[in-house]
């Protein structure tokens, strides 16, 4: 196999070109139409629309913040088996893997596994946790067949979505019941004990639709880790519309994983299985009001429930001691919501609305008590449009957040969309977001049951305040018919003040060890540029790439060093597909520069991973079968760098056959 060279651009430059030359190669022969570039009519016509970056169905050229739309077709053709991975087909975001079943993602920087400063929807029903922070991915009863669609909005929006909403949004929105009619049936096998197959159906009872959805999932983690994890999902919903102006939609998810839990941080933790359940209940009713607008009611209902019970190896400090540990805890969330969306001026749209969270957490070994702890959120929130006349439009909003943690908080944006042409759009905006802390930073109580020498606690150090970002951006957006191009790009500049991380102080209460504590430690700028390109050069092919170079600087006060410039200075992201009229065919190229380590252990080396899928279907009056191969980091076999790439080069089969 020839070495991969070590300069980036040579190694995407050949990668390109390979899966380029292959798929204009076999297009050659494909039909004239197939081969034509689209008009400018269908080219702008293909311009998405976005629901998550004020509320207000807009156009990407008429929303306030950068945003990336990963549909359905680069979903299927990514051939990824993760929802974390998903992401990698978006400009500027990082994933990370800790182990097999834990995985991370940022935008722009990657401070730690827990992701706190990402707001991560379904359905616009928040999932991150109240205990710690950051997405449980693997626990999330949700499966890659039931996405219709991310909205990815590259930026903070805060002003939107509030709190967590600080680096970036993400907007999982799944298929309504309605296109998901039928059934269906999808298995992927192969390397790495990766085994997964769900059975899907959907239906329709009158003005009801409704689709179930049951899977299982496993996989046998990293080599040389006790990581392996076994999942069971299930997932219910019902659309029903019950007259002309009302729809009403309930959602229910369940999800049970195994996972395997090793020791190789921590020398006293012997391998053992931990069980985690998670659940939740989702109701949204939508209320046309004629000229008057629309009302949307929100009501969701989270569980997470993570059972860990072991006994330690031999601690040395303890004379061979072995002690029970029980690191069980439960997380449940409440939200409430509503919305009203109205158009009062006919160059004015405005949606605003107000919300009301509980979050409730009960963690003996983490708090020292087996009382619950409570965080409750308020909010009010305001997002309009208008149009100063054809070619320019203001967004401009602000969210009120009220939380028992942090106190109040005002959030707003100011952003102006000039359109030059139909074709070409300039944006400037700027913005300010906070983060509140999460429970296990505001309040924490970790301690082992007896005193260890030289053991490390992590106490409650006092109140702590929100982080805060202000953020500038200059975004053009540019069509270009006549070549099969659209292009996105933008200038950015993030001013972040007071992030939380952790510190050490010596022994001054009576603790043993060393005694850690969450606090307002570091600041740090972030400034680059950002491309996203699309380049159709045919019907039924597809380059999309996404670039970004930065420059982060930080204070690094915490214990970790580098805490606060943990990202990489370039990204690039290349993704290839062609549908040749039932076989498919895609190429992934996903490159990051070294990331600083949170250590003084050195920088994480560059990132390179390859991923290609074919796929042959077979269309019927009503069914359809399909056959795919996948083959992810084909490059790179080597044992060491599997965890820099998340995984080993490693080759699956995927089957399925739906019928309707």
């Amino acid at each position: 196999m020839p070495a991969i060279p070590t300069v980036p651009v040579a190694f995407a430059v050949r990668t390109g070109l390979l899966a380029t030359a292959m798929l204009f190669g076999a297009a050659a022969h494909a039909q004239e139409a197939d081969d034509a570039l689209l008009s400018e009519d269908a080219f702008l016509d293909e311009v998405p629309v976005v629901l998550s970056a004020t509320r207000l169905s807009q156009s990407v050229a008429d929303a306030p913040v950068a945003t990336t739309i990963i549909d359905r077709q680069m979903i299927e053709a990514s051939g990824f088996t993760e929802i974390p991975d998903l992401l990698r087909l978006a400009p500027g975001f990082i994933v990370n893997y800790e182990n097999g079943h834990t995985q991370a993602v940022g935008y722009h920087m990657l401070n730690d596994r827990f992701s706190r400063r990402m707001q991560v929807l379904i359905d616009g029903r928040s999932v991150y946790t109240p205990a710690v922070g950051g997405v449980p991915w693997t626990d999330l009863p949700l499966t890659i067949d039931n996405i219709e669609r991310i909205e990815v909005i590259r930026g903070p929006n805060a002003v939107t979505y509030g709190s967590n909403s600080f680096m970036a949004v993400i907007n999982i929105i799944t298929r309504p019941a309605a296109l998901a009619q039928g059934s269906r049936v999808s298995v992927n096998a192969g390397g790495n004990g990766l085994a997964e197959a769900f059975v899907h159906h959907g239906g329709n009872r009158g003005r009801l639709d409704y689709r179930a959805t049951v899977g299982y999932r496993q996989d046998d983690g990293f080599d040389e880790r006790f990581d392996a994890k076994r999942v069971r999902i299930a997932t219910l919903r019902g659309d029903y519309s019950p007259g002309s102006d009302d729809n009403l939609s309930l959602q229910l998810g369940f999800n049970k994983t195994t996972r395997g839990k090793d020791g190789i941080f921590d020398d006293y933790i012997p391998n053992h299985s931990a069980t985690s359940y998670t659940q939740f209940q989702q109701l949204t009713w939508e209320h046309a009001l004629g000229s008057a607008g629309e009302l949307r009611l929100q009501v969701y209902h989270n569980l997470t429930k993570d059972l860990n019970t072991y006994v330690s190896d031999p601690i040395g400090a303890l004379g061979g001691a072995r002690l029970p540990f029980d690191e069980r805890s439960d997380a449940e969330r409440y939200d409430f919501e509503l919305q009203h969306t109205v158009s009062p001026l006919r160059p004015l749209r405005l949606v605003w609305g107000l919300g009301a969270r509980r979050d409730e957490v009960t963690a003996p070994l983490f708090f020292s008590t087996a009382n619950t702890r409570n965080n409750r959120v308020q909010r009010l929130f305001v997002n309009g449009e208008y149009s100063l006349d054809d070619r320019t439009l203001i967004n401009a909003g602000v969210m009120y957040e009220h939380n028992d943690i942090s106190g109040s908080h005002t959030s707003p944006r100011l952003a102006v969309n000039h359109h030059f042409s139909r074709a070409h759009t300039l944006r400037l905006s700027v913005s300010r977001a906070y983060r509140m802390p999460v429970l296990f930073e505001d309040m924490p109580d970790y301690r082992f049951p007896v005193a260890i020498p030289n053991n490390a606690v992590l106490v409650d150090n006092g109140e702590l305040d929100a982080e805060q970002m202000t953020a500038w951006e200059i975004g053009y957006l540019g069509s270009f018919p006549e070549h099969g191009l659209s292009l996105d790009a933008k200038l950015y500049y993030n001013d972040i003040n007071d992030l939380i991380s952790l510190d050490s102080r010596p022994d001054a209460s009576g603790l043993t060890g060393t005694v850690l504590f969450f606090d307002n430690l570091d600041d740090v700028t972030i400034k680059g540029v950002e491309l996203a390109a699309r380049y159709r050069y045919a019907r039924h092919g597809r380059l999309q790439l996404g670039y970004t170079h930065q420059d982060l600087f930080g204070t690094d006060r915490s214990i970790y060093g580098t805490y606060s410039i943990a990202g990489p200075s370039d990204m690039l992201k290349l993704f290839l597909m062609h549908d040749f009229g039932g076989l498919d065919a895609s190429v992934g190229y996903y490159y990051l520069s070294n990331i600083k380590e949170f250590s003084t252990s050195g920088d994480r080396p560059d990132q390179h991973r390859v991923d290609v899928r074919l796929a042959r279907s077979w269309k019927r009056a009503h069914s359809r079968t399909t056959l795919a191969l996948v083959v992810q980091n084909l490059f790179d076999e080597n044992q060491e760098t599997e965890l820099r790439n998340n995984i080993d080069r490693r080759i699956h089969a995927s089957f399925a056959f739906s019928y309707r």
